[in-house]
């Protein structure tokens, strides 16, 4: 269907409403399902899933739906191709993908030993131990989460803004609203509700959000995520494509979920060290403070820099 009616912008927003919606009414209908199997099928596997809390679902369930949803929307907005966005078919697809990684590991290196060394942060017992069971886990979140967010936010939602704006706004205002929606945390427990109903979804969605991080860790935060949207939309408007992004997008979870496996925040009160280190925001995925700021920066300048002899794509708007 392709609305002719309704505006692209409005298609947009016709796409998220359908998102949550059909994300928050499958969630529990998942939990459900996995709890009706036999806990020790797939080697235990089952039993694993299901002892996960109900906003993991949720959190899934919505993942899914935007990725089913996605085909029909830009079939509404009539794009046959990526290259409408403004990405084009890549030919160095892999140098890309590594100088992301390469400039996320560096990110890494400098902002994980810096936090350990503040004091702010305490290793957890059996952490090596612990690290190899939650890695491949946590690998395959990297890759699934960076991939789809990458291309919902610099590939939908950039290219769109292109279409409409210069490139710099486009860039920002897609970093503003990639920062924005991480705030959209939904609520947490130590265990799944009991019981689950068909509405459930629908209220963790009316509560989130609602326990927002004091005004200095909000901040910080925001800095964080919204340097990180400039540097991946820069990215993906100098390469031409998403693979760098990917790339650089995929370290930071993987680095940032393997040290939240390893070590805990024990520091009283929490914003002792601010504006320089505070505990990590959003689930314990966006790290907070200047330092970790300056650390993403710096993953940026060696992107450029890796990139400095690369010819721009073709047709690029970005001068």
């Amino acid at each position: 269907v392709s609305f002719p009616c309704v505006s692209p912008l409005g298609k947009i927003f016709l796409y998220l409403f359908a998102l949550l919606l059909s994300g928050a009414l499958a969630a529990p209908q998942a939990w459900h399902l996995i709890h009706f199997l036999p806990p020790d099928l797939f080697h235990g596997l089952a039993g694993q899933v299901q002892g996960m809390p109900f906003h993991r679902y949720l959190s899934r369930s919505l993942q899914v739906s935007a990725i089913i949803l996605l085909f029909p929307l830009l079939r509404s907005l009539r794009i046959r191709s990526l290259g409408e966005f403004g990405l084009i078919r890549n030919p160095r697809p892999w140098k890309d993908l590594g100088t992301g990684i390469a400039s996320g590991l560096l990110c890494m290196a400098l902002l994980l030993p810096i936090l350990l060394l503040s004091g702010a942060f305490v290793a957890n017992t059996g952490w090596f131990s612990g690290l190899l069971r939650a890695l491949p886990g946590i690998v395959a979140t990297a890759v699934v989460v960076s991939v789809l967010e990458e291309f919902l936010f610099r590939g939908v939602l950039l290219g769109f803004l292109r279409r409409v704006t210069i490139p710099s706004v486009a860039v920002t205002v897609s970093a503003i609203i990639f920062a924005a929606v991480h705030f959209l945390n939904l609520p947490h427990g130590s265990s799944a509700p009991l019981p689950v109903h068909w509405w459930s979804g629908l209220a963790a969605l009316a509560a989130a959000g609602a326990a927002m991080p004091s005004l200095p860790m909000l901040v910080l935060a925001f800095m964080t995520l919204l340097t990180a949207g400039l540097i991946l939309g820069w990215l993906t408007l100098r390469t031409g494509s998403l693979h760098a992004a990917i790339g650089l997008h995929a370290i930071f979870i993987l680095g940032q979920q393997l040290f939240n496996k390893a070590a805990s925040f024990r520091l009283v009160p929490p914003d002792a060290l601010l504006p320089f280190i505070g505990p990590a925001q959003c689930s314990g995925a966006v790290p907070v403070g200047l330092l970790p700021l300056a650390a993403l920066l710096l993953a940026g300048f060696l992107a450029s820099v890796l990139l400095r002899k690369r010819p721009l794509p073709p047709e690029s708007d970005w001068r």
